[in-house]
């Protein structure tokens, strides 16, 4: 039962399901590049599935393969099926609010696991991600029960949203691995010095909006605010702004985290907020879901620092 509920079961069934997409890929004659681009896929299930007794080397030259394949050009996808409007409307007023039934499985799954794990006495936070995992289990079950479709429509389904969005599936685990590598790099502290020779100390409004548009800068890189909240907050919040000034450390973090959330919406490297509906919805504008999320980005920002400036103050 503990191996069963655990973050390697999760990864192990992720492994297998990229697995499945690789041999559809490779089955798929209308992909031109059907046979690097399923080696993609195929090498990051094994990363998926076996990454934690593989050798670090080995994990990381299959990460290294996978950059070359999309890097030398070699994904593609195949062409997939065209949508009939009529039958697609026909199905939506068969099934009206319950195609939320799915999505909403995943969130219910991920709390009364964590609940679970709580009453346990173990890590509510691990509960939530396993609950993540198996919530999307769940949510295949309802999925399929609710639309009554078949095991091979929903793989098939599947697979063509995993081609619509290609190699940036691949960023948040990427881009993970980049904030552990710059918070071990102290790279926050070096943004702290370079804040504090252009910034005096005393200078409250400056202090906050340095803090603020560092979070969002480093977010816009990193594409994930809560990659980016263990630098900034390690480099910046925390020797700028809650040791000298005696801060609230939990509301000067909770205003930092999502002063980066507006950097979320305004960056391609947040692949699955700004580059994946893009994808899904055949926009002709790649920047469009961009350009409209970046006057309320704007406007976001400005409260936060605003806020920040008046509880320090």
């Amino acid at each position: 039962m503990n191996l069963l509920l655990s973050l390697e079961t999760v990864y192990a069934l992720t492994g297998l399901l990229l697995e499945i997409f690789a041999v559809i890929t490779w089955r798929d004659r209308s992909n031109p590049q059907r046979i690097t681009s399923g080696l993609f896929w195929c090498l990051f299930g094994v990363i998926f599935a076996f990454g934690g007794v593989l050798p670090h080397a080995i994990t990381g030259s299959l990460v290294l393969a996978m950059a070359a394949i999309d890097g030398a050009g070699r994904m593609g996808a195949g062409k997939a099926t065209p949508v009939n409007g009529v039958e697609q409307q026909r199905h939506a007023n068969r099934l009206g609010h319950r195609t939320f039934a799915p999505v909403l499985a995943i969130p219910v799954a991920a709390i009364v696991f964590a609940l679970g794990f709580r009453a346990a006495g173990l890590d509510a936070n691990r509960g939530a991600l396993i609950g993540l995992g198996f919530g999307s289990i769940a949510a295949m079950i309802v999925g399929l029960r609710v639309i009554g479709g078949t095991v091979r429509e929903m793989l098939h389904e599947g697979h063509r949203l995993n081609d619509a969005m290609g190699s940036v599936n691949i960023l948040p685990q990427l881009l993970a691995s980049l904030g552990v590598v710059f918070t071990a790099a102290k790279v926050g502290d070096l943004i702290a010095q370079g804040i504090q020779n252009l910034v005096s100390n005393d200078s409250l409004f400056l202090l906050a909006l340095a803090n603020c548009a560092g979070m969002t800068l480093f977010t816009v890189v990193m594409g994930n605010s809560f990659a980016a909240f263990s630098v900034i907050a390690a480099g910046v919040t925390v020797p700028l702004l809650v040791k000298p000034l005696g801060v609230d450390p939990a509301m000067a973090g909770m205003l930092t985290l999502t002063a980066g959330s507006t950097g979320t919406l305004i960056t391609v490297m947040a692949a699955n907020f700004n580059v994946v509906p893009v994808a899904l919805l055949n926009m002709r504008d790649y920047y469009g879901v961009i350009r409209f999320q970046l006057p309320y980005a704007a406007a976001m920002w400005v409260c936060h620092v605003a806020l920040l400036w008046a509880w320090i103050k």
